[in-house]
């Protein structure tokens, strides 16, 4: 008898191994399957949060609420299952009930990991779903497929234009943002079912129900790219537009509601045909992403950070408390610091928030620092050598510039900067994001002389533009930093200023 269950025992050890890993691999259908197996021989509390997670992803939580509160009742100090039924009550409208118990999810988490090894908690817990991701598409591809998408829509009388993260990609980067999961597209509200059903003829259908909102609706082509379509509405009162993430059934104060100026559109060409666009694109990133909106952040979350958020409301808290939670399971605390610092502005005087906010500093204190490393001579400093030097900072925790000395622009150039090696120096070393500045050792095209320099500042990035990717020289140096676990990230080159346009403005100057 005893052989017989330990044989029953190791059956059940890997069915669930198996059905965990139809779970995290998106394999729904199996994964569901296997757990209800696993339900009837043996109703564990993770099977039950594997089983709740599982409907929420086909957006039926609701079916399992009754379980998760009976859970809670027996076992009231588990943080996930706390962060699981408040996703089953928001599924359900029940938006009150849903923000509170995401909050008490983050109390009983700041309590355990107060008290436990956070590493312990957090290999001892279930794995909570993310919402499906889209096909990786070539950016090109994504591109091409938006533009024919937007081109038809304006075919058909529809001003539909790009937006959010889209938008922002195409004027800050001049093209999609390269790990947006989405594309965003912008059209009046009262013509959300009518492109609906365009968008359908194109084929575009619609994805988990848009996640139980009306606003955005999300769709998945064929091809795998997914499409938040985002309606726009007028306010009678000021004739600002509205826009946001709204529920049906719900009370209007519910949702979360962003402000914009008017939007007005205009007509432009496109390799897909003529496609509407925003006359005034720098006035709805500002709303969405604030003055800093040309520089990249990512400890930025939208949903939660927006500047343009009316006021906080139930589904605000919602999704502020659950981002919050799951940056937390990831051990993301920059960008939680950057959530709680928004949310206090809400509830300035909130314990829990105020607590979270402590320990989050603390755990920042003891994380080792990311050293970053940027490059460049920064003769006659202009706004491309600051969004590039900022850049590099958002990347990391301590900016080492390299300034390369005099001799290398006689060798690369030849002839000398503007302004010495001293000069420059003294320049880059007075800015209040560089932490430190050194003359460089060597010049990156001598391979194995650069990256003994680049390893000697104790450096875990290098920031470099993206118009020297996929070049010879700066292949070479990543082959030749990989080793020291040294990694080479390209960000975007500032178009449309440089040293050396700045110096031909000085030669027109004098010779007019």
């Amino acid at each position: 008898m005893q052989k017989d269950t330990v044989i029953t025992q190791s059956q059940l050890n890997k069915k669930m191994t198996q059905a965990i890993e139809y779970f995290i691999s998106g394999q729904d259908q199996a994964a569901e399957q296997a757990f209800q197996q696993l339900y009837q021989q043996q109703p564990t509390q993770q099977v039950i949060l594997y089983l709740a997670q599982l409907a929420q992803r086909r957006q039926a939580g609701s079916e399992w609420i009754e379980q998760l509160e009976a859970l809670l009742h027996k076992h009231p100090d588990v943080p996930d299952s706390y962060y699981i039924l408040a996703r089953s009550y928001q599924q359900n409208r029940q938006l009150p009930l849903a923000a509170q118990t995401f909050y008490q999810a983050l109390g009983w988490r700041l309590q355990h990991d107060a008290l436990t090894n956070i590493a312990a908690v957090q290999s001892s817990e279930v794995p909570i779903h993310e919402s499906a991701s889209s096909t990786k598409l070539a950016p090109e591809n994504a591109l091409h497929l938006l533009l024919q998408t937007l081109s038809s829509l304006k075919k058909a009388g529809f001003y539909a234009f790009p937006t959010a993260g889209t938008l922002l990609g195409l004027e800050r980067e001049g093209q999609l943002l390269e790990n947006d999961k989405d594309v965003d597209i912008g059209i009046d509200w009262s013509h959300m079912e009518s492109v609906i059903e365009h968008l359908q003829h194109l084929g575009w259908q619609e994805e988990a129900q848009s996640y139980g909102l009306i606003n955005p609706r999300c769709f998945r082509h064929q091809s795998g790219l997914v499409l938040d379509l985002c309606g726009y509405a007028t306010e009678q009162s000021t004739g600002d537009t509205i826009s946001g993430l709204w529920m049906q059934d719900v009370p209007f104060t519910w949702n979360r509601v962003t402000r914009f100026s008017a939007i007005q559109v205009v007509s432009i060409s496109s390799p897909a045909g003529e496609i509407c666009y925003p006359q005034y694109p720098e006035q709805i990133l500002q709303a969405l992403y604030g003055l800093d909106w040309k520089i990249p952040d990512a400890n930025f979350d939208t949903i939660v950070c927006a500047p343009n958020i009316m006021q906080d409301s139930y589904l605000y808290y919602c999704y502020a408390y659950s981002h919050l939670y799951t940056e937390w399971k990831k051990g993301n605390f920059k960008k939680m610091h950057a959530m709680i610092k928004v949310l206090l502005t809400f509830k300035p005087h909130d314990g829990l928030l105020k607590n979270l906010m402590q320990f989050v500093q603390k755990q920042m204190k003891s994380q080792q620092p990311c050293r970053v490393l940027a490059l460049g001579f920064f003769d006659l400093l202009h706004p491309g050598h600051l969004t590039y030097l900022s850049l590099a900072k958002s990347h990391g925790d301590y900016l080492v510039v390299g300034v390369a000395p005099d001799a290398f622009a006689l060798k690369s150039k030849g002839r000398p900067p503007i302004m010495d090696q001293d000069e420059r120096l003294s320049i880059i070393k007075s800015l209040a994001c560089v932490d430190k500045a050194v003359l460089v050792g060597a010049p990156m095209a001598d391979t194995e002389r650069a990256a003994h320099w680049i390893a000697q500042q104790r450096v875990n990035l290098v920031i470099c533009g993206d118009e020297w990717q996929h070049t010879p020289r700066w292949q070479a140096l990543e082959a030749a930093l990989a080793p020291q676990n040294i990694q080479v990230v390209y960000i975007p080159y500032t178009q449309g200023i440089s040293s050396t346009q700045i110096k031909e403005r000085i030669q027109n100057f004098n010779e007019s």
